[in-house]
């Protein structure tokens, strides 16, 4: 049998490490189209639910943190650890029930002196685990910040995550819609990948969980904006809505950033 002449060993070569390259490439084709709302990293709900809120209306609440269960008599608490809450007439406390707790913040939100919104600290997630007539003890689950005397509580509704976005490259910013970046996780004004934020637009300008919002950098000199990031709402609110960065090219900051939905109207 005649041995294989070198021209068609490299012809030979040439066709396998084609085809190699070929197979190679599919996956990251196959990557194409809607993009998942997870962005770079796990994203869990209570990630979403421990990003601070920017409320028109502070709240008025009935169950207040009137202490850390500590003999040292320190007024925070963290993960792992117990606080005493205040009972009121007809509070609906049972054991094993699950609250957030949140702060009213004494400070506006970072860049803005409008006072249109009050800024809603999210401390962490607590469960009920002793009551009497006048107190009730709760162990602190989950701590997106330290847990203070003074905070009170909210039932606890775990946010429903959408599980895929809308895609990033068939739709245009809406450039005449741009809001303002308001907060993040423990007051944060600057962001990244995999990180979460709330904008100034929800429901009452037909935002919905899944769509897609480019981050540009208006530094309001006239000249064009510069494309920093996408995010992806994974909670709408009546005015405000949380989102996840999906995508960064630079860190997203709320003084100087907005958000432009994507598509064209």
């Amino acid at each position: 049998m005649e041995r294989p002449r070198l021209a068609d060993k490299t012809a030979m070569r040439t066709v396998t490490i084609a085809t190699v390259v070929l197979f190679t490439a599919l996956p990251a084709l196959a990557q194409e189209g809607p993009v998942d709302v997870q962005g770079p990293r796990t994203l869990k709900p209570w990630m979403v639910a421990c990003t601070d809120m920017a409320l028109e209306v502070a709240p008025t609440p009935r169950l207040i943190i009137t202490g850390a269960r500590f003999p040292d008599n320190r007024y925070m608490a963290t993960r792992g650890q117990e606080i005493d809450i205040n009972r009121t007439p007809n509070d609906g406390l049972a054991v094993g029930q699950r609250y957030v707790v949140r702060r009213v913040h004494p400070l506006p939100l970072f860049g803005r002196e409008d006072n249109a919104y009050v800024m809603i600290r999210t401390a962490g997630f607590v469960t009920i685990t002793l009551i009497d007539h006048n107190n009730a003890l709760a162990n602190v689950d989950i701590a997106c910040t330290a847990v203070e005397e003074g905070d009170y509580l909210e039932a606890y509704t775990e946010p429903t995550l959408p599980t895929t976005a809308a895609p990033d490259i068939t739709t245009l910013p809406n450039w005449d819609d741009r809001a303002p970046i308001l907060t993040g996780t423990d007051g944060k004004a600057l962001f990244a990948d995999g990180d979460t934020l709330t904008i100034e637009r929800g429901t009452a300008h037909g935002v919905t969980a899944g769509q897609r919002f480019s981050i540009w950098r208006d530094f309001h000199n006239r000249l064009p904006l510069f494309y920093i990031a996408d995010v992806v709402i994974v909670e709408p609110g009546e005015k405000t809505s949380k989102a996840v960065v999906v995508k960064a090219v630079d860190a997203i900051m709320t003084s100087t950033d907005v958000a432009i939905p994507r598509g064209k109207r």
